[in-house]
């Protein structure tokens, strides 16, 4: 084993009726050759069979603690409780976030405390994994980041495997295993809840970036279930109320960070155009036949709703889901 330094750390995941996946990410996380001392799972009010099964996990390690939720705050806001749980209950020198189909291999950790300690990475925000996608078989390069242009836009840091170093400096990253340090809790907070789901790890690992630096580490890797999407490789309509919080929440990205007014008025007029357009093409391409309503109505509420800053659960997935049942009906 690698000798590190600060390794006491805590994990955190939210699972939403997902206690398949949730099992392989703690039973990952209890493989680790360094494990955390302690693992928070959120629970984002799953279904009550599958609260007993999260139980039954529960008992597997006294390092596990569950807390359940009332109502579903999204991702977001289950990382924002389950970080300020953290902090209040089991302070640590690291605090370990992950999705919970999310599975590190068992020396990520280990690999990420090494590269945090012995590579000169003094003051750093957080040291992430690289992501590999066991579905499609291939690293998830678009998770690890830079922001650029007026709209902030996601820039892959690389585009292939060989391209990586083994120590990678990023501005923004997947909450699939980053090792976010005490240092960056204490300059920046913690997750921001109000944007419920999608850009919020962009959100808070670019915030954190402001001040100290964040980087990819290649020996450390976790494996991490691939995006369900179409044959065209688009998102199902199932899906789109995602695609609504992922626009909306980059408008809230572009008016927080981009401090000089010109810049940030060309970054939300290119959302806009971006937004507009896709509108259009589901008014009028056959391929969105049956859905041409709801994909217009969509787009244009996370527009609205990024301008005026509505934030938090402005469209309830599972009322989303009864109107597209309803449409195949």
């Amino acid at each position: 084993m690698i000798e590190t330094k600060g390794s006491n750390v805590t994990a955190i995941t939210v699972t939403y009726n997902r206690t398949v996946t949730l099992k392989k990410c703690i039973k990952a996380l209890l493989d680790q050759t360094i494990k955390p001392k302690n693992i928070i799972i959120v629970d984002n009010n799953s279904r009550e069979d599958e609260k007993q099964e999260i139980l039954l996990i529960a008992e597997e390690s006294s390092q596990i603690h569950v807390v359940f939720l009332d109502e579903n705050i999204g991702g977001a806001g289950g990382f924002e409780t389950g970080m300020r749980t953290a902090i209040e209950k089991y302070p640590a020198d690291w605090y370990w976030i992950m999705d919970d189909d999310a599975y590190p291999r068992n020396d990520c950790l280990e690999q990420l405390l090494f590269a945090a300690n012995k590579a000169g990475l003094e003051n750093i925000g957080f040291v992430a994994p690289l992501i590999y996608g066991i579905d499609y078989r291939d690293y998830q390069y678009y998770h690890h980041k830079f922001l650029k242009g007026a709209a902030l836009s996601d820039t892959p840091i690389a585009e292939s495997y060989e391209d990586y170093n083994n120590i990678n400096k990023v501005e923004a990253n997947a909450f699939v295993g980053p090792l976010i340090s005490k240092s960056a809790v204490e300059s920046v907070g913690i997750a921001d809840g109000s944007l419920f789901i999608y850009g919020d790890d962009t959100e808070y690992t670019y915030r954190i970036t402001r001040r100290l630096p964040g980087y990819m580490v290649k020996s450390a890797v976790i494996d991490h279930q691939d995006p369900p999407m179409k044959d065209n490789g688009s998102l199902s309509p199932e899906n789109w109320w995602k695609e609504y919080y992922s626009n909306r929440n980059r408008i809230f990205l572009i008016k927080k960070y981009d401090k000089k007014k010109f810049t940030r008025v060309c970054g939300l007029v290119e959302m806009i155009y971006k937004i507009l357009g896709l509108s259009l093409s589901a008014a009028v391409k056959k391929k969105y036949r049956g859905y041409h309503r709801i994909r217009v109505k969509l787009l244009l509420k996370a527009l609205i709703d990024g301008l005026k800053d509505n934030r938090g659960k402005t469209i309830d997935p599972l009322e989303y889901l009864k109107a597209i049942q309803m449409i195949h009906k």
